[in-house]
């Protein structure tokens, strides 16, 4: 015997083919606490005995637990994978936010030195680029409700990927352009051709690190999604049917039915 049901993105809704309606539910509080509200269902169907006993393997207590710990598990490794990814953007902020000074000096440089007007202009090109628009990393939701719990009015203009990664070429392309000019000799150990390939080395660094944990975290969501929301088999499906079978069980008005029908499980969008 195999239950079908179906259920939509934004909400839930009967259809007269399935075995059961699957009931719309109340708005969640994200990933974890769909996990969590796993677990207290679980708790739940438990102290129904042996009257629990759904004919669908899915719904069996055992394969409820492993769906839990699946759940667990990817809500950690999505976790862990964020943060990793939010520090890495931090890092890279932080480290960006000098660019603008520092090229600046560098232009300066270049023209107290004697370089030809030709290569000042070259060295001028590659600074506007440089000089575009900065921003910081997008705030978080929590990031923002604190600012304006202060007060503070919030405008963000989003630095993104692309332009983090053109800074990193044209600095690289500065860094070049600065070798091939032999009176660029600056006694000021920031502004040397070897302190402009390290600072150069350590943005393309800081710039790699944010894709490769921009890449991890996205893989571990994708994966947690799987888990949570897939079809038919994701933990939010599941976790409604059980909610049918007690249902179907015990009756829609048995305390039974009421002790886990209020339990929300929600899709993410």
């Amino acid at each position: 015997m195999q239950f079908i049901y179906t259920v939509s993105a934004k909400k839930l809704k009967f259809n007269p083919t399935n075995l059961f309606d699957v009931m719309k539910t109340t708005n969640g509080s994200g990933h974890e606490q769909n996990v969590t509200n796993l677990n207290v269902e679980i708790s739940c169907v438990k102290t129904f005995g042996v009257q629990y006993n759904p004919s669908v393997t899915a719904l069996t207590i055992p394969e409820l637990n492993k769906l839990y710990l699946r759940g667990v598990e990817a809500n950690d490794e999505a976790a862990v994978n964020d943060v990793a990814e939010k520090s890495a953007k931090a890092a890279r902020s932080n480290k960006f936010d000098g660019i603008d000074d520092k090229v600046t000096r560098i232009a300066n440089a270049v023209r107290i030195c004697g370089a030809t007007p030709q290569t000042q202009d070259q060295v001028e090109s590659i600074v506007r680029e440089l000089r575009a628009k900065r921003a910081t990393d997008k705030l978080t939701d929590e990031e923002i409700a604190a600012e304006k719990a202060k007060g503070n009015d919030v405008k963000q203009v989003t630095l993104h990927q692309g332009t983090y990664d053109r800074k990193v070429i044209n600095f690289g392309k500065l860094a070049q352009l600065l070798v091939s000019i032999p009176q660029y000799k600056p006694n000021e150990p920031e502004l040397t051709i070897e302190a402009i390939n390290a600072a150069h080395t350590e943005y393309k660094t800081l710039n790699d690190s944010v894709v490769t944990s921009s890449a991890l975290f996205e893989a571990s969501d994708i994966a947690r999604r799987e888990v949570l929301y897939a079809d038919n088999t994701g933990l939010v499906d599941i976790a409604l049917a059980v909610k049918q079978y007690v249902k179907s069980v015990f009756g829609a008005t048995s305390p039974q039915y009421k002790q886990i029908s209020n339990i929300p499980f929600t899709r993410s969008k």
